[in-house]
């Protein structure tokens, strides 16, 4: 199968395609992806980079990417979760997980939108959770709207987490791209949002 990846820490420019065999799930809890669709993190980009090689090391030859989605043609004997043929949700042709990482794509998402969403939207969801107070009817300071984990941030803060106000920023030529989408409140990055748009309010949640 083919693959993108590296032999020795790379810049994007020096990724390579090159054959490898298509994984086999040696245990029983693993699956087997097609990969139909998949996307890049900053995180990506960093870990191959060596950027992060002081906290996370990395073994090559090192495929690039985490987050996909694809079909399932091959599950373990114990695997509960889904059944051949599900689509799921990496720079490859196929790749193994396992059971517990992976959830099923709803019908009315895209692969190319499925596979986009992991890393970011979880990361939003996650630093969301940890916010100890009470979020709801209350506003929120959310940098980065157009920012893969700032976009998924702004939605959930306001449409789950109830937020009362989402104050996000963008580049001033951005603004148009993200009213009635995004945040209650979006302020060019060269505005003074404390003056212009708190008036005096305190903020509950400024999340960085």
């Amino acid at each position: 199968m083919r693959v993108i990846g590296i032999t020795s820490y790379s810049a994007p420019s020096e990724y390579q395609s090159y054959e490898q065999p298509k994984p086999e799930h040696k245990k029983q809890t693993n699956i087997i992806i097609k990969v139909h669709a998949a996307s890049i993190n900053p995180i990506d980009v960093k870990k191959a980079n060596d950027a992060l090689k002081r906290v996370l090391e990395i073994s090559f030859p090192y495929q690039i990417a985490h987050d996909c989605a694809g079909t399932v043609p091959e599950i373990g004997s114990r695997v509960t979760r889904c059944k051949i043929g599900d689509a799921t949700g990496s720079w490859s042709e196929y790749v193994i997980c396992s059971e517990e990482n992976l959830a099923l794509k709803p019908p009315s998402l895209s692969f190319a939108d499925a596979a986009s969403l992991p890393l970011a939207a979880l990361t939003a969801l996650q630093a969301l959770r940890k916010f100890d107070g009470e979020l709801s009817g209350k506003p929120a300071f959310i940098p980065a709207g157009l920012s893969g984990t700032g976009s998924y941030a702004c939605q959930l803060a306001k449409n789950v987490f109830k937020s009362g106000k989402v104050i996000t920023t963008v580049s001033t030529s951005k603004i148009p791209k993200v009213k009635g989408l995004l945040g209650d409140s979006t302020v060019g990055q060269s505005e003074r949002f404390q003056t212009t748009y708190l008036h005096g309010q305190l903020l509950t949640l400024a999340l960085q």
